[in-house]
């Protein structure tokens, strides 16, 4: 069997880039901290004025004021931030440290917007077939390509509501390409966060060009989405229902870009709470963040950043404003507030491997209480095999994306055959809400243990079966990869599609389905505590985990690289996770919003 694979020129730079690309992670060290930049909590509204005035005459820069918390967000030199430190008025001083789409940065394709030449992905749109409530657009009819909307309850949903216009919801992530057909109805904002970052940060610590530099390079708007996640996201929650391509799980609420990150997928925490506390402000129903990391509590700098997630959470639960979260893609357990329970994160077999243990510390935002924290499940474990054609095993130098596994490996994934998994790298524990489909390779191992192909369209060899979850993405994008699609494919012309992996790709999931709650209940609009427990409620606890947690013993290499695991934490092993671990109070359902 010869093994066809399909990727957009250019896409991917190296097999690493690849492997960034299709599982976006949270950050695993402890956060990076911005030299210079501090979040200052004054005590009370009635000390914030003069501890402002107090920060500008030592020589602090004002960035950004968040009275909302009595907090503002200042470029001080360290004498001025040990002074304010010491001042009455001042309740804490945190570091600005950075959230992160992936824990590895892949290299830009800065040669691809605007100028690459993709290699269509020529298949035949089937009739559209009416479901209930709707009509959806073709790529619905399609076996196998979005095999997570039926997970959810979908197309039953849609004879209740198929969305409101009322409804908003937020994306906190790299923008929204509102270029994208998909997209264009549905943005009715983009406010743009980064505009305020000092230092920049794609600039300054990724060795990159700022959006601006790239639009004027390709010709894209500077506010749109030049990383492709945000984009994916928005897609998946609200992607119009214009019968063409794809439509989302609510096509008729309206979506806001809180742009917090440009192309290398970083923000600050000032960012996101900034972007919390404005969606709040403004009246958004729902924000949905797949950025985030972790902070060590035992440091009282990072834990006064923690105490700057809580009360800012606080303050959008207030207002109404609910936010969903994903949980990390580290693999490990994670309990009350967020804090890392277990040893990990996974680490790569390599002939120095790093292990950079974040047991004890807090994941942000998605652990911070009030936040809805979601885990991943992915479409099925398919089985190894005892005959695999030559060729489709996958091979080190590259083709990360086997189709067959053979059963001689030493690593398998428990539960095979057996539905809505928990994602070989997704977080579980205690403080998981719910879990929704965010898709895993073929084999649900990680790539070093001939994990599998994401499926189409970056192999044909399963048709147009997906293994990870396909969505819309930039236009514009110069990270998540491209596809296009032919005339008669029933897609738009020139228009970016891809399919990924990862907690980010669960979050959305969520989201769309508490538009559609809101939307057929607008009693609990406003709601956040309301709107979880229906939420919860409507969950499908049915599914039961086979998926191991990391095992610290299995020091065995890896089986598509050969390289060493000299740390362990590299492979799953062990007694399986919990379903009440893996899935919270169970697996997203709106067949009955």
């Amino acid at each position: 069997m010869k093994v066809r694979t399909i990727l957009r020129g250019l896409v991917v730079a190296t097999v690493l880039a690849m492997l960034a690309a299709l599982l976006p992670q949270m950050a695993t060290a402890a956060p990076e901290k911005a030299s210079g930049r501090y979040l200052v909590r004054a005590r009370s509204a009635a000390d914030y004025a003069g501890l402002r005035a107090k920060a500008v005459s030592e020589g602090a820069r004002v960035l950004r004021d968040l009275k909302q918390v009595n907090t503002m967000v200042v470029r001080a030199p360290a004498a001025a931030r040990t002074s304010l430190v010491a001042d009455r008025r001042t309740l804490r001083v945190a570091s600005d440290g950075l959230r992160r789409l992936t824990s590895e940065r892949s290299a830009p394709n800065l040669a691809a917007p605007g100028l690459r030449s993709a290699t269509q992905v020529r298949a035949t749109a089937p009739a559209a077939t009416a479901a209930a409530g709707i009509n959806p657009d073709p790529a619905w009819d399609y076996k196998g390509l979005l095999w997570d909307y039926r997970r959810i309850g979908l197309p039953q949903g849609w004879r209740t509501t198929a969305g409101s216009p009322k409804v908003t919801v937020g994306v906190a992530d790299t923008g929204l390409d509102f270029t994208h057909r998909e997209l264009a109805s549905k943005v009715t904002q983009v406010i743009d966060y980064t505009i305020l970052e000092d230092p920049p940060i794609c600039e300054t610590f990724f060795g990159g060009d700022s959006d601006a530099d790239l639009a004027a390079r390709f010709g894209g708007p500077e506010k749109t989405d030049w990383n492709g996640h945000g984009s994916w996201i928005g897609g998946r929650i609200a992607a119009a229902l214009n019968g063409t391509g794809i439509n989302g799980i609510a096509p008729r609420v309206n979506l806001v870009a809180l742009k917090i990150s440009q192309w290398c997928g970083s923000a600050y925490d000032s960012t996101i709470l900034s972007a919390f506390l404005d969606a709040a402000d403004r009246g958004l129903d729902i924000v949905s963040i797949s950025f985030g990391g972790y902070l060590d509590r035992t440091d009282p700098d990072q834990n006064a950043a923690y105490l700057d997630y809580v009360d800012t959470v606080a303050y959008a639960r207030s207002k109404g404003t609910m936010i969903v979260a994903s949980a990390g893609n580290e693999h490990v357990r994670v309990g009350a507030g967020g804090r890392v329970l277990s040893h990990g994160p996974t680490v790569t077999p390599a002939e120095t491997p790093v292990f950079n243990d974040i047991f004890g510390q807090y994941e942000v935002p998605g652990g911070v209480p009030g936040v809805v924290d979601v885990s991943s499940t992915g479409r099925v474990n398919v089985p190894s095999s005892a005959n695999c054609p030559p060729g489709s095993e996958g091979t080190p130098d590259d083709n990360f994306s086997p189709v067959c596994k053979p059963i001689t490996d030493l690593h398998h994934a428990a539960g095979q055959g057996k539905s809505n998994q928990l994602a070989y790298y997704s977080e579980y524990g205690p403080r998981i809400d719910i879990a929704a489909p965010g898709g895993a390779r073929k084999f649900n191992l990680q790539g070093f243990d001939r994990g599998g192909t994401p499926g189409f369209p970056y192999t044909t060899s399963d048709l147009t079966n997906a293994w990870e979850v396909f969505s819309t993405t930039s236009n514009w994008a110069v990270e998540i990869p491209c596809f296009t699609f032919s005339t008669g494919s029933g897609f738009p012309q020139g228009e970016c599609y891809s399919t990924i992996q990862g907690t980010s790709m669960a979050a959305p999931q969520v989201s769309g389905a508490l538009a559609l709650i809101a939307s057929a209940h607008p009693s609990l609009r406003k709601r956040p505590g309301a709107l979880t427990a229906r939420l919860k409620a409507l969950a499908n606890d049915n599914p039961h985990n086979y998926t191991q947690p990391l095992s610290a013993t299995d020091t065995s290499p890896g089986d598509l690289t050969g390289l060493p695991c000299s740390t362990g934490y590299c492979h799953l092993g062990g007694p399986a996770i919990s379903d009440s671990e893996a899935y919270g109070a169970g697996l997203v359902n709106v067949a009955k919003p």
